[in-house]
């Protein structure tokens, strides 16, 4: 089941915000990241096709730079996988667990305080401002761990 995505005058405030220009294309590219269940990741094709049907005129190019510019203002998040790279929005820190055999992406550890707090020492000792935190720990989920077997 999908998530419901925010408003589209909320999508415009978000990019307003964050300095982006409000393109009919980047909306609706990041209102389709919005919507995507929890623990998924679409690939920037996905995103394309989901799309294209919208916007005819829409390329491939234009997906993969408007990516580049929402990941880049810290609206979503750019997760790189053995099967190339995958977004997602941007939630409280957390831990994103990347199988590497079948792909998938699991968020965990959402508000975690000790990640929190983990962010916020390093920043300090790097006097660092940090504007969005995941971090990707690869390896295998139980359904692949128990086809090694």
């Amino acid at each position: 089941m999908a998530a419901s995505a925010p408003a589209t005058s909320e999508i415009l405030g978000m990019l307003t915000a964050h300095g982006l220009a409000a393109s009919t294309q980047r909306v609706a590219l990041l209102g389709e990241v919005l919507r995507t269940p929890a623990g998924v990741h679409p690939s920037a094709d996905d995103l394309y096709r989901a799309l294209a049907g919208q916007f005819p005129t829409l390329s491939r190019a234009t997906v993969y730079n408007n990516l580049s510019a929402l990941v880049t203002a810290g609206l979503m998040e750019k997760l790189d996988t053995p099967e190339g790279s995958r977004y997602g929005p941007v939630a409280e820190p957390h831990v994103n667990l990347v199988c590497a055999s079948c792909g998938r992406i699991e968020d965990v550890l959402i508000g975690d305080a000790q990640l929190v707090a983990l962010v916020a020492r390093a920043a300090r000792a790097g006097a660092f401002e940090a504007s969005s935190v995941s971090i990707s720990v690869t390896g295998h989920c139980q359904s692949c761990t128990a086809g090694l077997a």
